[in-house]
């Protein structure tokens, strides 16, 4: 899939592919197990009413759109007056529907879409903020001052320890024993390394060398991008900090506890990890 993408469509007579969210939850249509997005002159067809839809480009032509659903008492997201073959669904469990091109599109339309609703208003001087028609922006009407959408940069690095990976289990999913790699967001100030280095010595007491960039991944959860890293072992002995991590440890290829489903950068750090020691 080509995507381009842009500000401001000069034709919305075009049946185009239109993203929209009820909060986490984005509407696809469904055909047995196959999964698309609505292709739509808008969501008025379908009888819903929505905030004012955000352009995003084009993607192999055809202009995309995303839009929040409005819930009110003869609105409602409970899906009663949806279609027959539409539906709700958080957009992380449509992942692996989806697939990789349409997902991170669908990513991009919901961090847009949260932010054009929630940025309304100019925090310099709470003066109304109107959309740029230059930049992806708003503009406030007052001060003129120039805001952009908010994109959170954050580290995920997997540590190796010879033949072994280091994988920790967050308090945060209480109840699950799913393990994974390390993360933790960039403070102001900070280089990649140091953010790298850091947060493991901080969720785990381990001290890393040899801090390497792998790849990246946008996670529009709320709005991430996720830098993947590699670093290996060089001091220390685990101690989870409890406040973040619940327990850690160092794990085989042959021998690794539950991991994150494919898809998230995560995974494909702990694969190419098992790639390596298999």
């Amino acid at each position: 899939m080509k995507f381009v993408s842009g500000i401001s469509c000069s034709d919305r007579n075009d049946r185009g592919l239109w993203f929209i969210f009820s909060r986490n939850k984005m509407l696809y249509k469904k055909d047995g197990d196959k999964v698309t997005v609505p292709r739509l002159l808008s969501p008025s067809e379908l009888g819903l009413i929505t905030t004012p839809p955000v352009y995003l480009g084009q993607a192999d032509g055809v202009n995309c759109w995303t839009a929040e659903f409005i819930d009110t008492e003869d609105n409602t997201a409970d899906c009663s007056i949806f279609p027959e073959n539409t539906d709700l669904k958080n957009l992380r469990e449509l992942y692996p529907l989806l697939g990789d091109e349409v997902f991170s599109l669908a990513g991009r339309a919901l961090q847009l879409n949260n932010w054009n609703n929630s940025w309304q208003f100019c925090p310099s001087c709470g003066g109304p903020l109107d959309n740029s028609s230059e930049e992806r922006a708003k503009i406030c009407g007052k001060c003129l001052k120039p805001y952009y959408p908010v994109i959170s940069p954050a580290i995920i690095v997997a540590v190796t320890k010879g033949d072994r990976i280091l994988l920790a289990r967050n308090l945060r999913h209480a109840g699950f024993k799913r393990f994974s790699i390390l993360a933790g967001f960039v403070e102001p100030g900070e280089s990649l390394e140091e953010t790298v280095a850091r947060e493991v010595d901080e969720e785990v007491n381990i001290k890393v060398k040899n801090i390497r960039y792998y790849a990246s991944q946008s996670w529009p959860f709320p709005h991430s991008l996720m830098l993947g890293f590699t670093a290996e072992y060089d001091s220390g002995e685990i101690k989870a900090d409890g406040i973040e991590i619940g327990e850690a440890d160092w794990f085989s290829a042959d021998n690794l506890p539950e991991i994150p489903p494919h898809g998230s950068i995560s995974r494909i750090l702990i694969d190419n990890f098992v790639k390596n020691n298999s």
